[in-house]
């Protein structure tokens, strides 16, 4: 079978990274960040191999292969794109018979909407623990800066407006080398709010890659000459997605330092002509004492609005081999 993308024909799998043409038929189709080649030149710097394919005007994949409890699966991240819904099918069947000859036992794969759903269904696929959050929450750039500003609850525009006289200064750089400030504050996060950390070979990979091609910027609250906050932004499409945050946990609570911040990328996105600011993952609903809460209700305290992904879901490639990864993974939840 071959496809035709760009006008070149190529095999309906290919194994690599896909070539620069890639994410310009991405941008066509209205893609999402993570099923972007330069994402994935950073999962095949980080050592997952990296699989694609696409079918002109219909659809188009790309992920990358890991192990789970010893079992090989193949990971779609905010994927497939899908232009034609009649054509989902077409594509998981096109994904699974990859996987297949990849020696891949399942397929975790996280479609944008219930139009998937159907097709999923009668593959019998198995919905599980979201990897990317099902819910995210977006704030729409293309409005009025004083429309913009109005979506502020009191409290941020207070903190916004405090920035100055508590000698709290922002700065953009691409520079890779200074992700390390990111990282130390990660930790310090990390630590007072116990939650797992990727490693600092991660984080440094992504600026080495990401930064170079201006899909990756770091911006850094200061106070008193030292950093109090980090933020690592990706920027795709006229989107631009808050990725990685980190702070002291005691001076950047004081200062009120995070919400000046976030704001200062907001405002950067907009004069560079982007159309949306994704915050990333939320609660649909936030729970007293859920480690989500917070920071659901300080993104929402921006403005926006919230949509909903399909969910992430598992083809099974080879049967026996996902069960036993099933059976596992329940044992050890």
């Amino acid at each position: 079978m071959l496809l035709t993308c760009y006008g070149l024909a190529m095999p309906a799998c290919r194994s690599g990274v896909p070539d620069t043409h890639w994410d310009d038929m991405l941008r066509e189709a209205n893609g999402h960040f993570l099923q972007s080649a330069a994402w994935h030149r950073v999962q095949e710097a980080l050592g997952a191999p990296v699989l694609h394919a696409c079918a002109e005007k219909d659809w188009m994949w790309t992920g990358h292969a890991g192990r789970s409890m010893g079992i090989r699966y193949l990971y779609v991240p905010c994927g497939p794109t899908v232009l034609q819904a009649r054509s989902f099918g077409d594509c998981l069947d096109d994904i699974t018979t990859c996987a297949r000859r990849h020696r891949i036992s399942f397929v975790r794969l996280e479609p944008a909407g219930a139009v998937a759903l159907t097709a999923l269904w009668d593959r019998k696929a198995h919905e599980v623990k979201p990897v990317q959050p099902r819910h995210t929450w977006l704030l729409d750039l293309t409005v009025d800066g004083v429309w913009l500003r109005r979506g502020l609850t009191k409290g941020h525009r207070n903190s916004i407006n405090s920035a100055p006289r508590k000698g709290i200064s922002i700065r953009r750089t691409t520079d890779p080398a200074e992700v390390g400030v990111l990282i130390d504050l990660l930790r310090m996060t990390a630590e007072k709010r116990g939650f797992h950390l990727a490693g600092e070979r991660y984080y440094r990979t992504v600026a080495e890659i990401l930064m170079p091609l201006d899909a990756a910027c770091l911006y850094v609250a200061e106070a008193g000459g030292r950093p109090v906050a980090a933020a690592l932004g990706f920027d795709f499409n006229g989107v631009r997605h808050y990725a990685h945050a980190g702070a002291d946990p005691t001076r950047a609570r004081q200062l009120s330092a995070a919400a000046p911040l976030v704001w200062q990328m907001i405002l950067d996105a907009k004069a560079e002509g982007m159309h949306t600011f994704d915050f990333w993952g939320v609660l649909p609903s936030p729970k007293p004492g859920h480690p989500w809460t917070g920071f659901t209700q300080f993104k929402q305290s921006f403005g926006g609005r919230m949509i909903e992904r399909a969910g992430t879901w598992e083809l099974t490639v080879k049967p026996w081999r996902h069960r036993i990864h099933r059976i596992g993974r329940f044992v050890h939840r």
